[in-house]
C-alpha cells in the first residue's frame, strides 16, 4: 500500500464512527454517498450548497439527478468525481475513496460541452486518455476503434470535431470517457444542447452502450421525460441547500423503447417526479 493509498483508506476510516451498516453498504453498493455536504466560502460567508445527503447505486444501475438550477446536481457529480472535496460525509466507489477510484481510472466524466480538441481527429480524441496516462493505464477491453463503432461513428475516424454534428461530438466524448474502462460514468446534462430528435437518439444510444458495458451511470438532467425514460431510479433534489427529497423507482422494462413514453407507467412516473419537484406549486402550473 502506498502512502497515498493509506491516506485515502484513512479518509474512509476517520475518528468519527461510521453510521450502522456503512461498511456493509460499501461492500454491497457500487456507489455510496453517505451524509455528504458541501459548503463554499462566498464573499466571506459560508454558503451551504449541499445539505447532508445519502445516495447509493448498485453495479450497472442507471441513476438520474434532477432538480432546479442551483440545487447542487453538478456539485454532487464533482464531489463523486474527486474534482472537489466534500465539507462533510463520505463517498465510496467500489469500496474506495473517489481519489483512489480516480487514480485507478474507475471514473468517466462527460460534460454538457464535449470538450474535444479541434485539431485532433475523432480517433485521436478518443485515444487521448490512453496517451495521457501511459501504457500502464487501465484499459477498456475494446480498442478505440471498437469504441467508435460502439457509439455508431464507424467511418468518421479521421473527421475533426468541426466536421461532426453536436450529437456525433457527444458520442465521441462518451467513447473517450469509456476508453479507460470506468466502472462509474458521470454525465452532466450531456444532451441538453441537442434538438429533441437527436436527444432521443442519444438517449437510446447511451442505454445501449450501458447495457453492453454494464457500467454504472449517474446522469444530471433538467428534463423530467428524459429522467424517466433513462433511469432505473431518479433522485429528486430541492434547492437552498441542495438535498434529495424523493427517490423514484422507474417501473419501465428493459430494453427501453420510445413507445414506452406513451404508456401509463411512463406518464404516472412523470407525474410523480413533477409533484416531487413542484409540490404545492403544481396546482398553479396546471391552472
Amino acid at each position: 500500500m502506498t502512502m497515498h493509498d493509506a491516506r485515502d483508506v484513512g479518509e474512509l476510516r476517520t475518528g468519527i464512527p461510521h453510521p450502522p451498516g456503512f461498511e456493509m453498504r460499501m461492500a454491497m453498493q457500487h456507489l455510496v454517498v453517505n451524509n455528504v455536504a458541501k459548503t463554499f466560502q462566498i464573499n466571506g460567508r459560508a454558503v451551504e450548497i449541499i445539505a447532508p445527503t445519502d445516495l447509493t447505486l448498485d453495479e450497472g444501475e442507471f441513476g438520474v439527478l434532477i432538480g432546479p438550477s442551483g440545487c447542487g446536481k453538478s456539485t454532487l457529480l464533482r464531489l463523486i468525481a474527486d474534482i472537489i472535496r466534500p465539507s462533510a460525509g463520505e463517498i465510496a466507489i467500489g469500496g474506495h475513496t473517489p481519489s483512489v477510484a480516480r487514480r485507478e481510472h474507475q471514473i468517466g466524466f462527460v460534460f454538457q460541452n464535449p470538450t474535444l480538441l479541434p485539431w485532433r481527429t475523432l480517433f485521436d480524441n478518443v485515444r487521448l486518455p490512453l496517451e495521457v496516462v501511459g501504457r500502464n493505464a487501465r484499459r477498456s477491453s475494446m480498442t478505440p476503434g471498437e469504441l467508435i463503432e460502439l457509439v455508431g461513428l464507424k467511418g468518421f475516424e479521421r473527421a475533426r470535431p468541426a466536421q461532426l454534428s453536436g450529437g456525433m461530438q457527444q458520442r465521441c466524448a462518451i467513447a473517450r470517457a469509456l476508453v479507460l474502462a470506468p466502472r462509474l460514468l458521470l454525465l452532466d446534462e450531456p444532451f441538453g444542447a441537442l434538438d429533441e430528435i437527436t436527444r432521443h437518439k442519444m438517449n437510446l444510444e447511451l442505454l445501449r452502450i450501458r447495457s453492453e458495458t454494464n457500467t454504472t451511470v449517474l446522469m444530471v438532467t433538467h428534463s423530467i421525460d428524459e429522467a424517466v425514460f433513462m433511469a432505473d431510479r431518479i433522485f429528486v433534489l430541492a434547492a437552498r441547500p441542495g438535498r434529495i427529497v424523493d427517490i423514484v423507482k422507474v417501473p419501465l422494462e428493459h430494453p427501453r423503447r420510445l413507445v414506452q413514453m406513451t404508456g401509463s407507467d411512463f406518464s404516472e412516473t412523470v407525474a410523480r417526479v413533477r409533484k416531487s419537484l413542484f409540490g404545492d406549486m403544481l396546482s398553479m402550473l396546471d391552472a
